[in-house]
């Protein structure tokens, strides 16, 4: 009952609607096109959102959205903290291609229902940030998978076998910008 209550919450709170907001998705917005983009500068921001949710021992998360621009420029953006428990409200940002949130240490590493539905109405990767690994939930495939295992995302070098889909993907896109 508390999922389904999240669910309606979460779609009410969105306030673009799924046409405007999200473009048809091309090649560079594939999960490994995103996962090809998780540079220093966005790795840091990993880092940034597991320290603003304690380390994953308190119930409260922290989200980031990977915005693509019309000019098709690339940013991260931290949403604002809301100090809900275990789930996290935020403003559907126009151009989203990826959300990437935290979960507490005891809850299920994957994609919760709620973070599926949300990814399958969306058509974005959702990924999960836990002490268990990065997981991600790709509507395309309809799949879940651990992309790193333990803390392992928070280190830079360990997105490098990404490097070949990076440099394809950064070839028709400019460079991941961090915004606050």
């Amino acid at each position: 009952m508390k999922r389904l209550l999240l669910i309606i919450v979460t779609a009410f709170v969105l306030t673009t609607s799924v046409a405007r907001a999200q473009a048809p998705h091309d090649a560079d917005q594939t999960s490994a096109a995103v996962m090809a983009r998780f540079d220093r500068s966005i790795v840091k921001e990993f880092r940034q959102a597991w320290q603003r949710a304690g380390n994953g021992t308190t119930a409260v998360e922290a989200v980031i959205v990977i915005v693509r621009d019309a000019a098709g420029s690339y940013k991260v953006m931290s949403m604002p903290r809301t100090n809900e428990s275990r789930r996290m409200t935020f403003q559907w940002q126009p151009g989203t291609v990826a959300i990437v949130h935290t979960h507490p240490n005891r809850n299920d590493p994957q994609p919760a229902p709620a973070d599926v539905e949300i990814a399958d109405r969306f058509q974005v990767p959702m990924f999960t940030l836990t002490i268990k690994g990065m997981f991600l939930y790709d509507p395309a495939t309809k799949a879940v998978s651990r992309v790193q295992p333990g803390i392992d995302w928070m280190d830079e070098a360990k997105w490098t076998r990404y490097a070949p889909a990076r440099n394809a993907a950064t070839r028709n896109a400019a460079t991941l910008a961090v915004s606050r």
